[in-house]
């Protein structure tokens, strides 16, 4: 078994791609608009017609942005954007630069939330390495975490 994609509603498409496309540097694999009777059954609405962007990284992983025409799609309370809230907490990336990443980023006007965090430095969870782990949030409020990972002794 393995992770295809992780699907997020979208409440502005073009601010989404913007985050993922440009910033990321995802690559758009399909953009479609969906409907039917069969969309309606999977998507469990009624008369659903729904712009459906997939995005790859280079590994073939992929984020799926679900750009609702009908219905309209709900914002989600700012209290369910916490890590202690049920559901999708975060998405990560691995970043072969978090600095580029951060810059990359800031070219965009996105901010971070957090402080850089050494996660599992002095430990034994990475091999003796450990992660550089940034978070900010997609246009969304999906909390997303950039990590780039260092070897033992860098």
């Amino acid at each position: 078994m393995h992770l295809h994609h992780v699907a997020i509603s979208v409440k502005d498409i073009e601010k989404s791609l913007v985050f993922y496309r440009d910033a990321l540097g995802l690559t758009v694999f399909k953009d479609e608009i969906i409907s039917g009777p069969e969309v309606d059954t999977a998507l469990m609405e009624s008369n659903a017609r729904v712009r459906m962007v997939l995005l790859m990284d280079e590994a073939g992983n992929m984020i799926e942005l679900l750009d609702w025409l009908s219905p309209q799609v709900r914002e989600r309370p700012p209290e369910h954007r916490n890590f202690t809230s049920a559901g999708l907490a975060e998405v990560c990336f691995v970043v072969p630069d978090l600095q580029k990443a951060e810059e990359d980023l800031a070219r965009y006007g996105l901010k971070f939330r957090t402080p850089i965090w050494p996660f599992g430095k002095g430990t034994d969870m990475f091999g003796g390495g450990y992660a550089a782990i940034r978070y900010t949030e997609d246009p969304n409020g999906v909390p997303v975490e950039l990590m780039q990972l260092f070897g033992p002794g860098e």
